[in-house]
């Protein structure tokens, strides 16, 4: 079951079904909806989503999930009811496995973590432009976001594919801001001075850059020279390619490179922390040990780990047994993404 402790604030108002489809739909429908509705207003409360994201995520149009949550929906109520009540035991299910589930360990300084601080530090410090291009599964993020929790002036965006141009990088990142601009060319100019708010010690953290072209690196340095925002660059190997292809020229390949005050892509201590990771999970059988250490120095690292244990204990879900190698085996082939 889902924990609905915290679930009373900022509920939907659930107005009183219309006469007309209370007369329209039969008793035990109706009963079943405002049961229902219940549900599905503690759970948005509890996750804090709006009506449109709850929708979205039922599956249902926006105006017919509006409709059947005023009670004035005029089709048939049990063919609205019924993706509802399965959405709702699917959630349900989810949580009650996911309640069964070990948390990850909390974000602890890793060596990697020590070296991506170091070189953020750096960047927001001298308002300079560093690259952080460490392997899959080295915890950037997760360092990048611990970094932006205990520093003032730290803003962090992340790129996806459809966001790899320069107006999708500067219209994800006026978002980011909360900045409306309707004349794109002044975008830029607006989104540099909200970075800098007239003072130095800004920093700006661009995460899965690689997703980034060339031109867009470019326009990202530009806040870097032009209004001392320190920028980092946070993604995999891909950002140097993209780098040296430098966009239309030669110039401004240049132009790139040699703004580089930086680039984190040596992997400091990665055994190291492999083995931190593991301890921090309180395993220490020493075949246990042995086999995630094999494991978390494969591509995705830290990452594989954590993936492998849950899916170990989700294996182990509800037997009493103690987590062993075995179990560790059979999660890691129950993934399939390498071979032992």
């Amino acid at each position: 079951m889902i924990d609905m402790t915290g679930a009373t604030q900022n509920k939907w108002h659930q107005p009183e079904p219309t006469p007309r489809f209370v007369a329209k739909h039969p008793a035990a429908d109706v009963d079943t909806w405002r049961d229902m509705r219940q549900r599905v207003v503690d759970l948005a409360a509890l996750q804090g989503w709006s009506k449109a994201e709850t929708g979205r995520r039922i599956g249902m149009a926006e105006s017919t999930f509006s409709q059947w949550l005023s009670g004035t929906l005029e089709g048939v109520l049990e063919n609205a009811n019924n993706p509802v009540s399965k959405w709702l035991e699917a959630v349900e299910e989810n949580a009650g496995i996911a309640s069964g589930l070990p948390a990850s360990p909390a974000f602890f300084r890793t060596k990697a973590a020590i070296e991506i601080h170091a070189t953020l530090q750096l960047a927001q410090v001298i308002s300079g432009f560093v690259t952080i291009t460490l392997d899959a599964g080295r915890g950037k993020t997760e360092a990048c976001r611990a970094y932006r929790d205990s520093r003032p002036h730290v803003h962090m965006v992340t790129l996806n594919p459809k966001v790899k141009t320069v107006h999708g990088a500067m219209n994800l990142l006026s978002r980011k801001l909360g900045i409306r601009v309707f004349n794109q060319a002044e975008l830029v100019e607006t989104i540099g001075e909200r970075l800098s708010r007239g003072s130095e010690g800004a920093l700006l953290i661009i995460d899965e850059a690689q997703h980034a072209d060339a031109e867009s690196i470019n326009q990202l340095r530009y806040f870097s020279d032009n209004f001392k925002v320190g920028v980092a660059i946070v993604g995999n190997a891909e950002i140097r390619r993209r780098m040296s292809q430098g966009g239309s020229n030669l110039a401004s390949r240049d132009q790139i490179i040699s703004r580089v005050d930086k680039n984190l892509k040596r992997d400091p201590g990665r055994t190291e922390d492999v083995r931190a990771f593991i301890e921090a999970w309180g395993i220490t059988d020493p075949a246990c040990v042995k086999f995630l250490t094999g494991i978390g120095m494969k591509g995705g690292a830290l990452r594989q780990i954590d993936r492998t244990i849950k899916i170990a204990h989700l294996l182990i879900q509800g037997s009493n047994e103690q987590l062993e190698k075995r179990h560790l085996e059979a999660a890691w082939r129950n993934r399939d993404v390498e071979d032992l």
